[in-house]
């Protein structure tokens, strides 16, 4: 019969597993009208006593071998660690565990291998498996091998097709042996830092060209360091010194790793922008990596050769050359510039009503001070109408004997200010003068005295000298009437008198 009917079909599955005293274990059914439909029923083990194979498949029919690139490698380099599966019998379910190593580093690579080999007399399929191993330090290193659980239909150990509906399987377990390496340190002509490869390249690529340079215009530069057959994460930042003439910008450097068949390869990019700051030819120092190389076992180098740059003039105004531009410094430019740009933001705002108060406040400052000062040297003022004659007249005795001509003429002003309020009708110091008897000598010094106020007085002359006017003057301003301005003014007579004269009548 070409088809079945999914009922019958889960009985008889159903038939066979209660034959061998279990419940019925879960069913995989392929689409009914392809050619096979397998169904796959877990037949227990017979009883053995110390062993977790079926007898019933032979040592030979499955093995497992383990191998390694080398039994020396050398530490932090990557070895290439197989697996491989061989059997002459069909598996089912078949798992392979990892394998296991203390002190080191492993990664499945690539996918699994299949072939067939001639061995033993027979023909067997090949199922390989590649791992990565990374020993972190030096010394001996054991690689615990994995384990095989699978199942082997019993109809192919007994010779016959192994493509029954329903068909009785063995269950095996076998484990690889171990593998023992011995890591060696880094040899003593290697470079550091240490890095062991197959191979390592190294390559340039400019945006825009660089025959292209202009003083102050950026160019991008793209260093590209490919490694293949490493261990490592990341390649160390190879050795660039500063160029006088050039300002550059490195920006973090790229690694990114990927799996190239059965190994591992890594990729380093470092961007840099270079901004020629002089025009002139500047030379591009040579970049070097150096590593070990794994197949030679023998120190290499990768190298970038020296380059001229020819950097034509700029379109612009030339840059500022400063050489060997170190990373404080950039950023001291750089909080220069945030400032600058934030100058008319809020804090600039605040600090220039902070500074325009302060100067009203000193503004004001300086102008009661004048005021103070001209209150004291002028008349007019509340404290000038208060002193007396004979108070202005020491202090134009003190003005003179310390020859200050301004203060001089302030205290003989006061001092005609009295005079007046006192009821002398003259205005000014020269009437005031005057009344008291003052000739044209005396008048001529006082003149003396307006034109060293005034800035008339001629160099030639010298300082004003008091001395003179004191004795001319004092004798004048002794005889003037120096009375108490605050004396009490004579009472006014009263607006009601108390006593009226006696009221005539008109009609008299």
């Amino acid at each position: 019969m070409r088809r079945r009917h999914p009922l019958l079909l889960l009985a008889a599955v159903a038939g066979v597993a209660a034959s061998h005293g279990e419940a019925a274990a879960p069913v995989a059914v392929d689409d009914l009208q392809s050619s096979q439909h397998w169904v796959q029923v877990s037949e227990p083990p017979p009883s053995q006593a110390g062993g977790d194979d079926d007898p019933q498949v032979a040592p030979q029919d499955v093995l497992l071998e383990v191998s390694a690139d080398t039994e020396a490698p050398y530490v932090q380099a990557r070895v290439r660690y197989r697996v491989r599966v061989l059997a002459r019998v069909p598996l089912r379910n078949a798992t392979l565990s990892a394998p296991q190593a203390d002190g080191a580093l492993l990664r499945r690579v690539g996918g699994d291998r299949r072939f067939d080999v001639e061995a033993n007399g027979g023909r067997y399929r090949v199922s390989e498996r590649v791992y990565v191993v990374v020993a972190e330090r030096a010394g001996p290193l054991t690689i615990t091998g994995p384990t095989l659980s699978a199942a082997v239909p019993v109809r192919a150990l007994q010779g016959a097709a192994a493509d029954a509906l329903i068909e009785r399987r063995a269950v095996i377990h076998r484990s690889a042996p171990d593998l023992m390496l011995d890591v060696r340190p880094p040899p003593a002509a290697a470079a550091s830092p240490w890095l062991p490869a197959e191979s390592v390249s190294i390559s340039e690529h400019w945006q825009p060209e660089p025959e292209q340079a202009r003083a102050g215009e950026p160019l991008e530069r793209r260093i590209v360091i490919e490694a293949a057959g490493v261990g490592t994460n990341a390649i160390p930042p190879p050795e660039m010194p500063a160029v006088p003439g050039l300002r550059v910008y490195p920006q973090p450097m790229d690694h990114r790793r990927q799996e190239i068949g059965d190994d591992l390869s890594l990729t380093t990019t470092l961007t840099q922008t270079i901004v020629p700051t002089l025009p002139g030819v500047l030379t591009l120092p040579e970049v070097s990596v150096p590593w070990w190389s794994l197949g030679m076992d023998a120190a290499r180098e990768a190298r970038l050769p020296a380059r001229d740059l020819v950097v034509a003039e700029g379109l612009g105004p030339p840059a500022v050359e400063t050489a060997g531009v170190e990373a404080g410094e950039r950023w001291r430019q750089r909080f220069r510039e945030r400032a600058a740009a934030d100058l008319w933001g809020p804090p600039g705002l605040v600090l220039g009503l902070l500074l325009g108060g302060l100067a009203t406040l000193a503004l004001w400052l300086r102008g009661r001070r004048r005021r103070s000062a001209a209150a004291e040297a002028g008349p007019a003022g509340t404290q000038a109408s208060d002193m007396s004659a004979a108070a202005w007249v020491r202090r134009f005795r003190r003005a003179c004997d310390k020859d200050d001509p301004v203060a001089a003429r302030a205290a003989l002003t006061g001092w005609a200010g009295v005079q007046r309020g006192h009821g002398d009708s003259r205005r000014g110091l020269s009437a005031a003068l005057h009344a008291r008897g003052a000739g044209e000598a005396v008048l001529a010094l006082v003149r003396e005295l307006d034109a060293s106020v005034y800035g008339r007085r001629s160099a030639a002359a010298g300082p004003w000298r008091g001395r003179a006017l004191m004795r001319a003057l004092l004798p004048l301003m002794a005889r003037s009437r120096d009375t108490d301005t605050n004396a009490a003014a004579p009472e006014l007579p009263p607006l009601f008198p108390a006593h009226l004269p006696p009221r005539q009548d008109r009609r008299a």
